[in-house]
């Protein structure tokens, strides 16, 4: 039996498949012995790592040394030790000296998750936005750099459970998790995630800097029903769309962990699947590395999979397959009595072992500090001033100029006295999913107040976001009534954020601070709270953490923790402008949160207005509630007396998030009027899209003369937009996925098979914007397309080589994007509209010109396609025809070759 065609086989016995996956190593290598002679007859371009960009990766020898000295670590431990250790969280072993070690010490999927300092860098679909993989691998290094910093600060553990995830869900824009992924081209996700892995695990021969972590493996590409569902994926989808990004992180990028995910494949839990965890990963792609379940996804098996009946059977299955660690308890608590019924050997808990501490010895875990070059990395790069100007720059790149009828941008400084900026995504800085909570936010209107010199004035009324520095186990939320609020975790579980708390006996203790906070003539203290506490309580200090108190009040048990209430309290008399600290004291136990607090006076004092812009603020609206009619009167007049007004809506997590697909990709809420009643009011209207996902704009791309913006771009964000709408910064960004009108022109989103019109590369009909689309400031010239050949055989390649030029009077990017489209003398049928196959960001001052080149091999996947037939891939027969150009529709150059 071919493990190519077994693999799609949902009619596998559970008994047959018990059997399989228990079956001798002997087995695998013979069947994997036919995967690999398929790579050699049609290997993926790239994937091999023989013509990388990146470091060789850990030297041969080195690996072989490490293997060796994990199997002695483990060849010392009883059986009840090694089950210990197959855990995400393993404990020490103090009679053989071991430590305690967590294979999931955080995440960091674009930026360590962890209270500041720690740098916030855009969301992985933003990423993909830059098409720079020069970025991105500089990015990853400076994320990588900071979590070796907490490692020297606090003791935490150098393994990640993210970045990168590579599960092809941005195929459609529904999925909870859609901006975790940088494109829906499989290509750009492998080209994006070996950069990262590459970022996250250095460069040296000897020791990994950090363990990157591709997930999740595989076709978890719905997450409302991810812990039931199964995904029915066709082979040639399988092979051509949704394995390649993984293969790519494997090959390309020497990842060394790869997460098995919640769903079925084809009927089988992809957590217990020899298929994917052994015969591909292992013995196809050549993984070397360990492999951890998502967290439950063992339970999972036997709880809502319901594949086997027991959670010994599920345990025994998983790890037989080639699952080496439990995210979860299942493997600690069951794997024992599994093998007391013969279920699974000893043995093979002795591989999974070898894999996974083999991993820790690479990360120099049992070597002295000082040998491993990465312990010279300096804390003081935490959120230092060198990274927050990179996050500023991947912000910039990011940015996508969607539409600009007359050319309205970029703003002319000189020519507006008035600016109204409106909307729910206008004054708060959204990081997005997997965020580490950095003590530096630049919102959008703050970004543009700094751009135009206009300084923050002090206020009695201060946002609980809008902190200037803290400590503790603090982050930021999305906020039900609008904006954002800052939670606090006081369970006394909050990982590396524990060594940061203030401890107070029998409580706990976290600060936030605030400055220019104005007191002239305050009498009471007013805060908009939630908990689900009975002794969590506020105090409020001046102008350092031990200064003198003002109040303290409790805050009271909401019942929810987005579940709002008001509370005051007098205070004593102060004067003038401060700067506020707020201490957060509560029993270990449930979070509690805050959204803002003031203080009021009898009469405000109303600080003189100097500045030559000015900028007026309205919401308008929160992201996804009703209409107020107060709240649109009072953005539209903002608006109406303005010479502009940026009006910014998007998504946020209470919209779509882990867990949470989306019905509809329409603007949530009343975002949609709320633009429309602003242009009524202003036709100097521009849209700026602050996003977590891509959003369908129809009426605003047929009405408004501009929209410009992305998904969401991290920490600097609200520089960054500013820079482009005011001609600072020139934008290239390029979309990394599709932007559909809307859902009917989607698949189900539970139909996997990518030729049913996923994606620009199937996809007929018109979107609202097409994959790689983004417009510039300038204008580029393509010219001169030349082959150094016509025909192409086994082991040849094309070289392709054309000019751009610069022809506006601006400075700019311009990514260039190569797709081809291949179509078989064999009729195969659907063979893909057009396919990446490779891209470059070049920088061209005005009247600039360069000649690109590009090589295009006969092993190029895109020349391939999956023979369901003979379960191989096999190179077209006929002419392809090579295209050039901005987007996938924007193209420029055309060319033809003959596949031999």
């Amino acid at each position: 039996m071919s493990i190519f065609k077994g693999g799609f086989s949902g009619c596998v016995s559970r008994r047959k498949f018990l059997s399989l996956t228990a079956a001798s190593t002997a087995w695998v290598l013979t069947e994997g012995a036919c995967g690999e002679a398929i790579v050699q007859t049609s290997p993926l371009t790239g994937t091999d790592g023989s013509n990388s960009q990146y470091s060789e990766g850990i030297a041969p020898e080195r690996l072989a040394a490490a293997k060796r000295r994990a199997a002695e670590i483990v060849s010392k431990l009883t059986l009840e030790e090694k089950i210990s250790q197959l855990g995400c969280l393993a404990p020490t072993v103090k009679r053989v000296g071991l430590p305690a070690y967590a294979y999931y010490a955080s995440e960091a999927l674009h930026g360590l998750i962890h209270s500041g300092p720690v740098t916030c860098f855009p969301l992985p679909m933003a990423l993909g936005c830059t098409w720079n993989r020069s970025l991105v691998l500089q990015m990853f290094t400076a994320v990588s750099d900071e979590i070796w910093a907490w490692h020297k600060k606090s003791g935490m553990d150098l393994a990640m459970f993210s970045p990168p995830t590579v599960n092809m869900g941005a195929r459609d824009p529904r999925w909870g998790r859609v901006a975790e992924n940088y494109s829906e081209d499989p290509y750009l996700v492998g080209e994006m995630a070996s950069a990262t892995i590459h970022g996250m695990q250095g460069d040296d021969r000897r020791f990994l800097k950090t363990i990157a972590c591709a997930k999740h493996f595989i076709a978890n590409d719905t997450d409302s029903d991810r812990h039931v569902t199964s995904a029915s994926v066709d082979p040639r989808s399988f092979w051509e769309y949704y394995a390649r990004g993984f293969e790519a992180s494997v090959k390309q990028g020497r990842v060394f962990t790869v997460m098995s995910s919640y769903n079925e494949l084809n009927g089988v839990p992809t957590s217990c699947s020899r298929f994917l965890l052994t015969d591909v990963l292992r013995g196809l792609w050549g993984f070397q590395g360990y492999v951890v379940s998502d967290c439950g996804a063992i339970e999972d098996i036997c709880r809502t999979h319901n594949f086997v009946p027991t959670l010994e059977e599920a345990a025994a299955l998983a790890l037989n397959a080639g699952c080496d660690i439990n995210c979860g308890s299942t493997y600690q608590e069951y794997l024992g009595k599994a093998v007391t019924e013969m279920l699974v050997s000893e043995s093979a808990l002795d591989q999974s072992l070898i894999r996974s501490f083999t991993g820790r010895v690479l990360l120099g875990a049992f070597d002295p500090v000082e040998e491993n070059p990465y312990s010279k990395i300096p804390i003081s790069c935490l959120e230092s001033e060198g990274h927050r100007d990179l996050a500023l720059e991947a912000a910039r790149q990011a940015i996508v100029l969607f539409e600009n009828e007359g050319n309205i941008l970029p703003l002319k400084r000189n020519e507006i006295k008035k600016i109204a900026v409106i909307g729910p995504m206008a004054d708060v800085c959204n990081l997005g999913n997997y965020s580490g909570t950095p003590q530096n936010l630049v919102s959008p209107l703050r970004g543009i107040k700094e751009f135009l010199g206009i300084k923050d004035r002090p206020s009695y009324h201060i946002r609980a976001a809008d902190y200037v520095k803290f400590d503790g186990p603090i982050q930021l939320e999305s906020c039900s009534e609008g904006g954002q609020d800052l939670s606090f975790d006081s369970d006394g579980t909050g990982g590396e954020n524990k060594p940061n708390w203030v401890n107070v006996p029998g409580r706990v203790k976290a600060w936030a601070a605030y400055n220019g906070v104005l007191f002239s003539g305050a009498t009471e203290f007013h805060a908009r709270v939630a908990s689900s506490s009975d002794v969590a309580s506020l105090e409020v200090r001046l102008d350092q953490l031990d200064g003198p108190v003002v109040c303290q009040v409790k805050i009271p048990n909401t019942g929810d923790f987005q579940k709002w209430a008001s509370v005051s309290t007098s205070i004593r008399p102060v004067y003038g402008e401060h700067t506020v600290y707020l201490l957060f004291l509560g029993e270990p136990g449930p979070l509690f949160g805050i959204r803002y607090f003031e203080f009021t006076p009898a009469k405000p004092v109303a600080p003189p207005m100097d500045e030559t812009v000015e900028v007026s603020y309205a919401m308008g609206c929160t992201v996804g509630g009703t209409k107020n009619e107060n709240e649109f009167a009072k953005a539209a007049n903002v608006a109406s007396t303005a010479d502009v007004a940026l009006v910014f809506v998007g998504t946020d997590e209470q919209i779509s998030s882990e867990a949470q697909d989306r019905q509809s990709i329409c603007l949530p809420g009343v975002q949609g009027e709320l633009i429309g009643a602003i242009f009524a009011a202003n036709p100097r209207t521009i849209l700026v899209i602050s996003s977590n996902t891509p959003v369908a704009v129809n009426w605003a791309q047929n009405n408004l003369p501009a929209i410009v913006g992305g998904i969401f771009l991290g920490q600097e964000q609200g520089r960054a937009l500013a820079e482009v709408l005011f001609g600072a910064y020139n934008p290239a960004g390029r979309l990394s996925t599709t932007w559909y009108r809307g859902t009917d022109q989607l698949p189900d989103f539970h139909d996997y098979n990518i030729m049913n019109g996923r994606t620009y590369m199937y996809f007929k009909g018109k979107p609202l914007y097409p994959f790689g689309h983004g417009l510039s400031y300038t204008t580029f010239q393509y010219q001169d397309l030349q082959l150094s050949g016509t025909t192409i055989g086994p082991g040849e390649k094309i070289t392709v080589s054309f000019s751009v030029k610069n022809t506006g009077n601006r400075e700019g990017d311009e990514v260039v994007q190569l797709y081809v489209h291949a179509v078989s003398e064999a009729d195969v049928r659907p063979m893909p509209i057009k396919q990446l196959v490779n891209f470059e960001r070049v920088h061209l001052r005005p009247g600039e010109s360069k000649v690109l080149k590009f090589e295009l091999p006969y092993s190029e996947r895109a020349l391939h396609y999956w023979d369901e037939s003979d379960y191989l891939f096999v190179a077209v027969k006929g002419v392809v025809e090579l295209m050039a150009g901005s987007s996938s529709e924007d193209i420029r150059l055309h060319g033809r070759f003959q596949m031999g």
